[in-house]
Order: C-alpha cells, then structure tokens, then sequence
C-alpha cells in the first residue's frame, strides 16, 4: 500500500506535502518513494508521537495514494 504524508522535517521544520511512502519492505528502485515500510498503523502511530519518534521527520497527515 502506498500513502502520501504531510509534515515537516524536526531540525529545521520545514514543511513537505505529498511524499510517497510504502508499506512494503522494497518495490524495487522507484525514485518517487520517499520512504519504505511505513505501514498505516506505523503513520498513525507517528502522527500520534508527534517529534518523539525516530524518524527525522514529523509526519502531520496521510491519505492513500491513488
């Protein structure tokens, strides 16, 4: 399954919109993945950790790729 996120980088907080990610371990060498095995259940969890997890990232939304 493949998400579009939404959020913002922890050391500088600049804001992204729409970075690919996947739930599966590798699709193979695609460019526009920005992040692999993201399960939604593990955006979900990030999004509730907020800066406390271990991602460089804040992830604030996601919604389903289509």
């Amino acid at each position: 399954m493949e998400y579009l996120i939404t959020g913002y980088w922890k050391d500088d907080k600049i804001e992204f919109k729409d970075y690919k990610v996947t739930s599966t371990q590798d699709s193979g060498e695609d460019d526009d993945i920005f992040y692999y095995e993201l399960t939604e259940d593990k955006i979900k969890d990030a999004i509730a950790k907020g800066e406390d997890t271990d991602l460089e990232f804040v992830i604030t939304s996601y919604r389903e790729a289509t």
